[in-house]
């Protein structure tokens, strides 16, 4: 039997869970990026930091791919998963950067190109699925800096089918949602824009 939950609920279940997924994701994602830009600096000697920029949307893009290279047939140390992904987070943030042709330099060095044009495409394939699925919310997605705005809602995208299959009040519970996360940090749109985006989610996957 399901039982819908109504705004009253959602609120004491958001913040009764100080250590929820959506907001603990918001602080891991950014984690995730200093982590890369730590490792591959003191590893291979190369300035990363500026993926920082976009802390939890680099994070939100490229944690599913460090999912994939986990679970995949790969053969690599951390460090050089954490130099391929630093090499995509850089084609897919900062193209025209001098410092990716100095990380894919080190990623030729260390004989991983395949491993990295796989994992490339993976990340061109998700970016692609996910602009797809902003522009079937009538969100415009025109611009690369509009999909980098809410690529940060990738790994979070499931808790918000939860919330949407229990809830009773679409808007009232994308208002609640997007508080805990503007409120945990990282998120590159406002507000306003963000309690939208969050209705218009979870009335397509109601």
């Amino acid at each position: 039997m399901d039982f819908l939950i109504n705004e009253s609920q959602l609120r004491i279940i958001l913040q009764e869970q100080d250590e929820s997924k959506m907001t603990d994701y918001m602080k891991t994602m950014y984690s995730f990026t200093k982590n890369i830009a730590n490792r591959v600096s003191k590893v291979y000697g190369l300035n990363v930091k500026m993926l920082l920029t976009w802390g939890t949307a680099v994070g939100g893009l490229v944690m599913p791919l460090d999912q994939f290279i986990r679970g995949g047939n790969f053969e690599l140390t951390d460090d050089q998963r954490y130099l391929v992904l630093a090499g995509i987070a850089f084609i897919m943030f900062y193209e025209n950067k001098r410092g990716l042709v100095k990380i894919l330099k080190k990623i030729k060095e260390e004989g991983l190109e395949d491993t990295f044009s796989l994992a490339l495409e993976k990340a061109k394939d998700l970016k692609s699925s996910f602009k797809g699925f902003l522009s079937s919310l009538k969100i415009t997605v025109s611009t690369f800096m509009d999909t980098v705005a809410y690529s940060f809602l990738i790994p979070i995208i499931m808790d918000i089918q939860y919330i949407a299959s229990n809830t009773s009040n679409p808007k009232e519970s994308a208002i609640l949602i997007a508080e805990r996360l503007i409120a945990s940090g990282g998120a590159l749109i406002t507000a306003q824009v963000l309690v939208q985006v969050i209705k218009k989610i979870i009335e397509k996957i109601k």
